[in-house]
């Protein structure tokens, strides 16, 4: 512990500045308005409790330019709380499970692709670009079945949590968009990001005039992907 709260007290440009604290806020209400959010709802103390987890995976997020930092989150942990906001609303609501795990299963799928790809659940491992033809196209296609699923994965909501986890799901797509470009165009690592960054919002924008099945369709693809690197590796 006091390991950690000597890594928050050296890092706390990143859980203040950038990417999380008030850049963090910025970028989600500046998405919301993008998704057509014009006015948020009063931040009460269960919507504050929702923001805490989404913002903070935000504040982790290896994003170049920030502040190195000794500790980091695997895929599925950050995952998880950046859907805590939609998570706690469907225990709330008593929705069906079996809706759930279908309305998840693609984003679920993009994960197992990526981590195929890059052998390894850190989120640190999405900014490595894969050494093999195979593994780059399960790299590609786990980023492009992740950007498609994030309009199910955040829904519109008219509150900051929602807002900050949408843009936080943005964000891990941006990840291994931005490998790509960094390592294919020798782009320095801030361009990387802010191309990927403008390339996962197209993608998105595009994403959401699509019917379902695309979605499931990309699903597909990360599945097929992700059992040619494991077929591969033997």
């Amino acid at each position: 512990m006091s390991d950690l709260l000597g890594a928050f007290g050296q890092g706390w440009p990143r859980l203040l500045i950038y990417p999380g604290g008030l850049s963090a806020v910025l970028a989600a209400l500046l998405l919301a308005r993008v998704r057509g959010i014009r006015q948020m709802e009063s931040l009460t103390a269960p919507r504050l409790i929702d923001l805490l987890p989404p913002l903070s995976v935000i504040a982790l997020l290896p994003l170049a330019p920030a502040a190195a930092f000794p500790y980091g989150l695997d895929v599925l942990t950050a995952v998880t709380l950046l859907l805590w906001p939609e998570l706690r609303r469907a225990a709330a609501e008593r929705c069906d499970p079996r809706q759930l795990a279908a309305h998840y299963l693609p984003a679920f799928l993009a994960v197992l692709a990526l981590a195929s790809a890059t052998g390894t659940f850190d989120l640190s491992g999405l900014l490595r670009w894969p050494p093999s033809p195979m593994r780059q196209a399960a790299f590609l296609i786990g980023a492009g079945a992740w950007i498609v699923a994030i309009p199910r994965l955040a829904p519109p909501q008219p509150n900051l949590a929602a807002a900050c986890s949408a843009l936080g799901l943005v964000l891990v797509g941006v990840l291994p968009l931005s490998a790509a470009i960094n390592t294919i165009a020798a782009a320095p690592a801030w361009l990387g990001i802010a191309a990927a960054m403008a390339i996962a919002l197209a993608g998105i924008a595009a994403a959401r005039h699509l019917p379902v099945q695309w979605g499931y369709g990309w699903a597909i693809a990360a599945l097929v992907a992700t059992s040619g690197v494991l077929l591969d590796s033997r």
